[in-house]
């Protein structure tokens, strides 16, 4: 069979394939969880983490990209790659728990979990969510694995009081 044949059969199944309506993106790899959106679940096509003043992440999704930064969430449903910040949602519940950063060629990492219960007006956005995003070397995973010990372990000592018995 001549490449010619064979490259015009490929290009005839992806066209089956696209009216059959398999085109939906692929999940994210390094997201777990569910992303509900006016009551839709939506996928997490993408998880992309980023910095300006600080580490963030942007999780696209066929509807838009919900935006974690500062310690607010952000929506773009006019920005689906999450290029603008968006405008800020309104949350009743943001508990988050991560360890990111930026490396020495400018690409960031971020790895943690964001539990939301926001309102874009009157349009619930809400989340329950693992992310492990920006290819996380294992240098950098121990280094976030030491930093929560870390801190943790601070968490723990500032409960118990402080100071000396003499």
């Amino acid at each position: 069979m001549s490449s010619v044949v064979v490259a015009t059969l490929a290009s005839a199944v992806a066209l089956a394939a696209a009216a059959c309506g398999n085109t939906s993106p692929a999940a994210s790899k390094e997201v777990q969880g569910t992303l509900v959106i006016a009551g839709e679940t939506v996928t997490v096509t993408k998880c992309r983490p980023d910095h300006g003043l600080s580490t963030y992440v942007v999780l696209e999704n066929a509807k838009g990209a919900v935006r974690f930064e500062d310690k607010r969430m952000f929506w773009s449903s006019r920005d689906p790659e999450g290029t603008t910040q968006g405008h800020a949602l309104d949350c009743t519940k943001l508990d988050r728990s991560w360890g990111g950063g930026v490396r020495l060629d400018n690409t960031a990492y971020w790895r943690g979990t964001l539990a939301f219960e926001c309102k874009d007006g009157a349009t619930p956005i809400t989340g329950q969510l693992t992310l492990d995003c920006g290819n996380i070397t294992p240098e950098e995973r121990a280094s976030l694995d030491q930093q929560r010990t870390d801190l943790r372990q601070q968490q723990a000592g500032s409960g118990s009081g402080s100071g000396s018995a003499r």
